[in-house]
């Protein structure tokens, strides 16, 4: 799969992008200071929005990016992307507590998604790794983002992954990291969520 990543300025930008060509995929990277034409004008599969700093409206042309790709092309959007996605939707994250640097258990358990069956631990969570303030309760979500996962917050259950719902390509978030070593199964998370954006676009 050819792969357009926007760089939002995040230190873990190069692991996401190493951890995507270790699974085969060809990864070109744009920082989001370029205009969001240019990343467009690129052939691509899919585009994934990487993690950053701050909030997405201030991440260069990463709204803009969004605003023309979405429905358009597969987005995957990892953290401040994920973020992105949801301002899309009307949905504005707030400050949840920060959470940085820390593998939490992320509850599967209310939403069935093959992306993440049968990557629970011993307690019946998924481990992943949190490095984030901002987030949105499940319990706000509108009804048409479906969660597909949630982590403890000062708000309450938080938002980790959702599916977001488009007339075209699809679209899918997580506000976890998966390129971290503190998400064991990242790789495979991350591969799944690419398999299923391809079939769904197959479709």
């Amino acid at each position: 799969m050819k792969i357009s990543l926007l760089d939002n300025h995040d230190s873990f930008v190069y692991n996401l992008v190493d951890t995507l060509v270790g699974l085969g995929h060809d990864c070109k990277v744009f920082r989001n200071t370029v205009p969001a034409a240019d990343v467009l004008a690129v052939p691509a599969d899919a585009i994934v929005l990487s993690p950053g700093p701050g909030h997405p409206r201030d991440a260069g042309c990463l709204m803009e990016l969004v605003d023309r790709a979405y429905g358009k092309k597969p987005i995957l959007g990892v953290c401040l992307g994920f973020q992105a996605l949801l301002l899309h939707n009307g949905v504005s994250v707030r400050p949840c507590g920060p959470v940085h640097g820390k593998t939490d258990g992320m509850d599967v358990s209310r939403e069935t998604s093959p992306i993440f069956e049968g990557l629970t631990d011993a307690t019946g969570l998924v481990p992943v790794a949190r490095y984030h303030s901002l987030g949105i309760p499940v319990a706000e979500l509108p009804e048409d983002i479906r969660p597909l996962g949630s982590c403890p917050s000062d708000l309450g259950p938080v938002a980790m992954a959702a599916a977001f719902p488009t007339d075209g390509a699809p679209a899918f978030g997580v506000q976890f990291h998966p390129e971290s070593i503190l998400t064991p199964q990242g790789p495979v998370i991350l591969n799944r969520i690419l398999d299923l954006m391809t079939k769904e676009m197959d479709k």
